[in-house]
């Protein structure tokens, strides 16, 4: 019989912080149990928050508990709503005890099992892919996810490459496959897999074209439309979402379902089964309640790396490394694999890519201004002095437009942290004539529209040019933030460096160095282009504290151009393929240095595993 746990039933209000913004919810109880927890915000429907409140408040209902574990993917919003109900249960003098204790009661556990040909682990781009592949290849698949909707790099992502898609192919715009392999040579300098690489770009027309017939729209755009400024002129590889990654990743799982897949999310991937010969035959997952064990011939592992595990970043990458994009990549599927056999092999590839702010930096920015703090990133987007926490200039400003090429220098600084240095003048010029006044990144594609999604929101080089264009007045914004350890103001260079913290010896030497190459037309110390450096002249000084931008880790497991799980030995793990972020071999240490590489790896890798896995488990090999 459940304990009573307060004298005052009703309706209370509580709230918490999430991500970016406030949470506001009501939560009812009775005397002896908490009978709803309803959102007071509007979500959009089936959005991920949405969802991940529908989520946690279902969880803290059936456990009668606020101290549930979060949802993966959702985890500061879930810790949001945690807070929010306990302050909700706090005004109703809700004794914890007797409710630890009727939660104790309702705890019950179940095991589901299951039998197929093919289970795919993780249903990102790679996941997905590689599930409806097997599946129009006649196996009976699972697909098994553990967060509650689509997530992962591959929905925030902005498109893929390809070589010689359809499209490509009617535009007259094929790219050379020796231009593309040297790209890669270039970026990893020899450490790669050149069969495997070789394999990627002979398939990715294909799969780009597999992708558009089913729902996952991409269209080829120019490079440097995303505002990687380096990038203009190169070949177009870029096929970008047209209608933004999670509903291209949704799409596929759809039509994965719609012919007779079985798609489980909320279970997370436990462990590897194998027989007494080593061969992979099933897994276990486990959700909230219940434990799923699959019955598989072939197991698909493509769980998207470990970025989001602060104790795998510190084992594999160092003392410093940036938390990853997306939280809930926690090397499952990697242990996985490697306790079943699989070799490791991480040569510190990681996914940095341009710049941003640290999560308790954008709380604080968010608390002052709500989500108005976003305009602060575009203040990243020049070539203006930027140094470290050393107050050291510290690379070619010129690069910081090479996204993936500044992201891998930053990532080399003292707590990847940068600090972007400009003066009144420049704020002046975009107040009076917009960010065009500045540097003109998009003009080039004025009656030349190009459109994609990154990161579900549009990147439309019309919307792109009106933007540049827009006088706008960043002073009183970056004089609210003052106050957060993101944006620093001084009168003179000194005070600004006593605000940031950083040498003030060491930052006058930088301003003068990098004003000095402005002026004299050519920059001794790093060879930057002198035409597009932005003087520090004229105070009030500012200054913008940004860390690198880390989309996640790249490789861990090693395979072969099958996508097959491989021993130390160089010979399969029997019935084990890695896919996308976790599988080692496409990389050297940096990300290659044109647009849309990452999700064509993520895409072509899964599609390729879920084929040879569907027609070596038909063949019964």
């Amino acid at each position: 019989m459940a304990k009573k746990i307060t004298d005052k039933p009703g309706k209370y209000t509580g709230s918490g912080q999430g991500k970016e913004s406030q949470i506001n919810l009501e939560v009812e109880v009775d005397e002896d149990k908490i009978v709803s927890v309803k959102p007071l915000d509007q979500y959009a429907p089936d959005s991920l928050a949405d969802n991940a409140f529908h989520k946690m408040a279902q969880k803290i209902v059936d456990h009668q508990s606020a101290d549930v574990d979060v949802v993966s993917g959702a985890s500061e919003t879930s810790r949001g709503i945690i807070e929010g109900v306990k302050e909700a249960l706090n005004k109703a003098a809700v004794d914890f005890t007797a409710l630890k204790e009727n939660s104790a009661q309702s705890q019950t556990e179940t095991q589901e099992v299951i039998d197929v040909d093919v289970a795919v682990v993780g249903a990102g781009g790679a996941g997905a892919a590689a599930a409806l592949a097997a599946r129009q290849h006649g196996a009976r698949v699972a697909l098994i996810e553990k967060t509650i909707s689509p997530l992962g790099a591959s929905t925030f992502a902005g498109g893929m490459f390809a070589g010689d898609s359809q499209q490509q192919k009617e535009q007259n715009a094929v790219v050379s496959k020796k231009w593309l392999y040297d790209e890669y040579m270039d970026a990893s300098q020899g450490y790669m897999n050149s069969i495997l690489v070789r394999r990627i770009i002979d398939e990715s027309g294909k799969t780009v074209d597999w992708l558009n017939e089913n729902g996952a729209i991409m269209k080829l755009v120019d490079a440097g439309t995303g505002g990687s400024f380096d990038h203009i002129g190169m070949p177009a590889t870029l096929h970008g979402y047209q209608e933004g990654g999670t509903k291209a990743v949704t799409k596929l799982i759809e039509k994965f379902k719609s012919i007779g897949g079985q798609m489980y999310f909320g279970f997370a991937g436990q462990k590897l089964l194998q027989d007494a010969d080593g061969k992979v035959i099933g897994l276990i997952a486990q959700g909230d309640d219940k434990e799923l064990h699959v019955n598989a011939k072939k197991v698909i592992i493509a769980t998207g790396g470990f970025g989001g595990n602060p104790q795998m970043r510190k084992e594999y990458l160092g003392d410093v490394s940036t938390q990853g994009q997306v939280l809930q990549n926690t090397g499952d599927g990697l242990n996985m694999a490697w306790d079943a056999g699989t070799a490791h092999h991480i040569n510190g590839s990681t996914h940095y890519f341009w710049q941003t702010f640290s999560n308790e930096d954008i709380g604080a920015m968010a608390k002052l201004v709500g989500p108005n703090w976003m305009p602060v990133n575009a203040l990243a987007d020049f070539p203006n002095l930027r140094v470290n926490n050393r107050g050291q200039r510290y690379a070619s400003e010129t690069h910081a437009l090479d996204f993936a090429v500044h992201g891998a220098e930053l990532s080399e600084q003292p707590k990847q942290t940068e600090y972007v240095i400009f003066d009144q003048a420049m704020l002046d010029k975009i107040k009076e004539g917009g960010m065009v006044a500045i540097e003109d990144h998009y003009g080039k594609w004025k009656n030349k529209r190009q459109f994609y999604m990154e990161f579900n929101f549009p990147t439309d080089t019309e919307e792109s040019i009106k933007h540049e264009h827009e006088k706008t007045d960043f002073t009183s914004l970056l004089n609210k933030l003052s106050s957060t350890n993101v944006v620093f103001i001084g009168d003179t260079i000194a005070e600004l460096a006593e605000k940031m913290g950083v040498n003030p010896e060491n930052l006058q030497k930088s301003v003068d160095q990098y004003n000095a190459a402005k002026k004299k037309g050519e920059d001794e110390l790093f060879f930057s282009d002198t035409k597009r450096m932005i003087p520090v002249e004229n105070g009030p000084f500012y200054a913008v504290k940004y860390i690198a931008r880390n989309l996640g880790t790249l490789g861990g497991a090693t395979i072969d151009e099958k996508m097959h799980a491989l021993a130390p030995s160089g010979e399969p793990v029997p019935n084990l393929y890695v896919a996308g972020a976790d599988a080692s071999g496409m990389y050297g240490k940096a990300y290659v240095d044109f647009e849309g590489g990452t999700l064509g790896f993520a895409y072509i890798s899964g599609r390729l595993a879920g084929i040879d896995a569907a027609e070596t488990a038909k063949e019964g090999k």
